[in-house]
């Protein structure tokens, strides 16, 4: 597998690559805790524990591909990870019973998790667009591969658990086709074109000096900084969140009277509202420099927590989550070019593994905080902290900005 030494990565080889991974990654979760619950008759409780190992091995394989990236070869990694999928959910297809299904869904979510990683890896190196322009491209790729996975459970889980995965393993089989066939280019970062590279200059902060430093012979390594730090920190409590509405909201919204189909609805609505309205958004984030726009999405994402005291009505809670949606599309495609845009290209992998696994960790710890909370019914709590928590981080994270933006000054 020699590298093509001239050849770039195409954009449209990426996206269709993100849509078949993110398509069948939507339809193996929703359908998880179901099939554990009414066809293997284990608790939920057993279902909570395979999910919580499921997210462990998501950070570990967004680790492992970081470091795969940078210090091996980014294509074998991908093919790598994306055989594991394959085979793990095929598997699934034939065998699906109790204990092998907890053990695939482990070893698919290692590839996942690593799949993940390596395709945001490889977004960092496509040259001839602003690099967040190309991952907020990656953003509504994504989104409607999760509407269109959703989609598809809802009309064939009636119909058997075994024929979603193989749906899904067809779609795992078409990333890795795509990935045989157009992923084994050269993954040095090019000068963009200069058009572009203004753009850049004009709306994103500087690269830390932190960073900008040596790398170790033949092993380069991500150095944590402080804005990377605040940048973690609000990753995962922006996922932390995130899995509260994915879990135990729906108990919640039961509670105040709204039907399970409604909340059904809201993910239809918050797929559609996302593959409409975020280029329009993108548009606006794009002329900020990303402190701007991922603290703006991150202050409006948190203000939807804290209106959720006051809702009690179906229409509130739609426009709750709408508000939601709109935070969400301002923050969270600008982070992982921020993150890309911040750190020496040497470590791109490691970065973006960075990323991932701050994810990762957020969606784990989601439902336990969530569950532990809702469990004392202390809902009011659950929201304000949860509330109270992203405004102190976005202070921390502007703060860090800032003073990064400061020492560049001092130091240019």
């Amino acid at each position: 597998m020699t590298m093509n030494s001239n050849k770039k990565l195409n954009e449209k080889w990426l996206l269709l690559a993100n849509l078949a991974a993110n398509t069948g990654h939507a339809m193996i979760w929703p359908v998880t805790t179901l099939h554990m619950t009414l066809s293997l008759g284990q608790t939920l409780t057993m279902s909570g524990l395979v999910l919580l190992v499921a997210a462990l091995m998501n950070v570990l394989g967004s680790f492992i591909a970081g470091q795969l990236f940078d210090r091996w070869r980014p294509y074998p990694a991908l093919l790598i990870a994306s055989a594991i999928a394959f085979c793990s959910v095929g598997t699934l297809f034939f065998y699906n019973g109790w204990p092998i299904f907890a053990i695939l869904i482990w070893t698919a979510s290692l590839g996942l998790g690593a799949i993940t990683t390596l395709l945001n890896a490889f977004a960092t190196t496509v040259t001839g667009k602003n690099t967040r322009v190309i991952f907020n491209n990656m953003y509504i790729v994504l989104n409607v591969g999760v509407v269109l996975g959703t989609l598809v459970v809802g009309y064939l889980f009636d119909y058997g658990f075994s024929w979603l995965m193989l749906i899904a393993s067809i779609l795992y089989l078409t990333l890795g086709l795509v990935v045989l066939l157009f992923f084994n280019v050269d993954t040095e970062v090019a000068p963009v074109s200069i058009a572009v590279q203004e753009v850049d200059n004009q709306t994103a902060l500087s690269d830390s000096p932190e960073v900008k430093e040596t790398v170790e012979a033949g092993r380069p390594k991500l150095k944590m900084t402080v804005l990377l730090g605040w940048i973690a920190a609000f990753l995962l409590l922006m996922y932390l969140s995130y899995m509260l509405w994915e879990t135990v909201m729906a108990t919640y919204l039961h509670r105040i009277g709204i039907s399970t189909a409604h909340y059904a609805n809201l993910w239809v609505l918050n797929g559609l509202t996302i593959i409409i309205f975020q280029k329009m958004i993108s548009n606006w984030a794009n002329k900020r420099n990303y402190a701007i726009s991922v603290i703006a999405g991150g202050l409006i994402f948190a203000s939807s927590f804290f209106l959720m005291l006051f809702v009690n009505q179906f229409w509130q809670i739609v426009l709750v989550f709408e508000l939601l949606t709109v935070g969400e599309m301002l923050a969270s495609p600008q982070v992982p070019a921020w993150v890309a845009q911040v750190t020496p290209k040497k470590v791109s992998g490691q970065a973006q593994g960075f990323v991932g696994m701050m994810i990762s960790l957020g969606r784990m710890l989601g439902p336990v905080y969530g569950g532990l909370m809702l469990d004392h019914g202390w809902f009011a709590g659950l929201f304000f902290s949860v509330f109270a928590a992203m405004v102190l981080v976005n202070i921390g994270l502007y703060w860090a900005s800032m003073k990064t933006k400061k020492t560049n000054e001092l130091k240019g």
